[in-house]
């Protein structure tokens, strides 16, 4: 253990807090023993002569047509359990095998490889408290999803199956695109996994600003504290996900520092633009709060923000079908930005961004998108850049 975790006790600390060891038991009853005076004991009487046992009754006369046997036996109890059978590690159905790392059933095996395959993103409405069970797994996706990773299902394991099913032309060049999108596809697993300690822990928090506050008319609807609450939120989750890259724990903490200053706030836009491509004249926050842009003019000065985000962001997503692996690659492209103020070793930053940006394209020559559509969602980024400066 380091010497500056501050659990970390000394050993001459730790024998002045613990008393010394005692004597073996053994040892000590010895010299108890020795300081008794000796004492003499008469011998014991001899023990008394046993008495004669009275005569026992003759046995009743038995039959020729009745052998002897032994005397009935009473049933075997029931055994108390029964052979186990494995279940779902999900959603508690009968298991039909391990499936991608972790015991389920087809059709939790099913949802968990559409769900990789299609690179869908789900969420939770109920505060991720959903229950997943046989007859409820198909209520909240969410949820199933986060139990199915939480339970060990890996994604990678899809990915190694279609390798054998199907042949590439340039399984080098395909090996490496499916590792460096893994491995972001993985980052934000984690950072969807902490989502909800992040929203209980920011809870508390206040933000104090000049303008009125609005009356939400539902749960749904959005103070000004609620967005703030929300701005907290996903710059400890930024923090986190950054953590979980391996070219960002290369750099210097000052280039670290340098990289968060200067690209959080885009990320924040392009994460609220994402979450909200499925929404109708509204951003869906990540504290699960609905802001609709006819309340954005009461709720402080973020009107003409919400206005760009929605007709400069959300509308070219949507317009494009953005997917999730998509999103991750780009919010990648915007963190690694090798012109970030402060920056001191650009080079690895540049070369970070490039192998993000090598890796979208050819997941476009994949998915037979062309090169093209790397170069439509990098058109986003100047959007993104300018309305996380207003």
């Amino acid at each position: 253990m380091d010497h500056g975790d501050p659990l970390y006790l000394s050993s001459e600390v730790v024998s002045l807090l613990l008393p010394p060891l005692h004597p073996p038991l053994l040892s000590t009853l010895t010299s108890l023993s020795s300081l008794l005076p000796p004492t003499s004991l008469p011998p014991p009487p001899p023990p008394p002569p046993p008495l004669p046992l009275p005569p026992l009754p003759p046995l009743p006369p038995t039959t020729s047509s009745l052998p002897l046997s032994p005397p009935s036996l009473p049933p075997p109890l029931p055994l108390l359990l029964s052979p186990m059978e494995e279940i779902c590690m999900i959603c508690h159905d009968r298991a039909t095998g391990r499936h991608y790392g972790a015991i389920s059933c087809d059709g939790c095996k099913g949802f968990f490889r559409r769900s990789i395959r299609k690179a869908q993103v789900y969420t939770c409405r109920f505060g991720h408290s959903c229950d997943v069970t046989k007859n409820r797994r198909n209520a909240c996706r969410s949820c199933r999803m986060d139990r199915c990773v939480a339970v060990g299902m890996q994604s990678n394991a899809i990915q190694s199956e279609r390798d054998i099913l199907g042949k590439r032309k340039k399984p080098e060049d395909a090996d490496a695109e499916d590792e460096i999108m893994q491995s972001l596809l993985n980052s934000e697993r984690l950072v969807q996994q902490l989502r909800t300690s992040v929203i209980k822990s920011t809870e508390q928090a206040t933000y104090e600003i000049t303008r009125a506050k609005i009356e939400p008319l539902d749960e749904r609807k959005v103070t000004v504290d609620d967005v703030g609450k929300s701005i907290h939120q996903q710059l400890v989750l930024i923090v986190e996900w950054a953590k979980s890259l391996h070219p960002f724990t290369l750099l210097s903490k000052e280039d670290q520092t340098a990289l968060l200053k200067a690209n959080a706030g885009q990320i924040i836009v392009l994460g609220v633009a994402f979450r909200s491509r499925g929404e109708n004249n509204a951003l869906f926050l990540s504290n699960e709060k609905l802001l609709q842009q006819q309340d954005a003019v009461s709720v402080g000065d973020v009107n003409n923000v919400v206005r760009r985000i929605m007709d400069e962001m959300v509308a070219p997503i949507r317009r494009m079908h953005m997917d999730l692996m998509e999103c991750v690659a780009l919010k990648a492209i915007i963190f690694f930005n090798p012109v970030s103020c402060g920056l001191q070793d650009y080079e690895k930053v540049e070369a970070a961004r490039l192998e993000f940006i090598q890796a979208l394209e050819r997941r476009g020559e994949r998915f037979n998108r062309g090169k093209s559509r790397a170069s439509s969602l990098l058109l986003l980024l100047p959007s993104c850049v300018a309305i996380a400066q207003q």
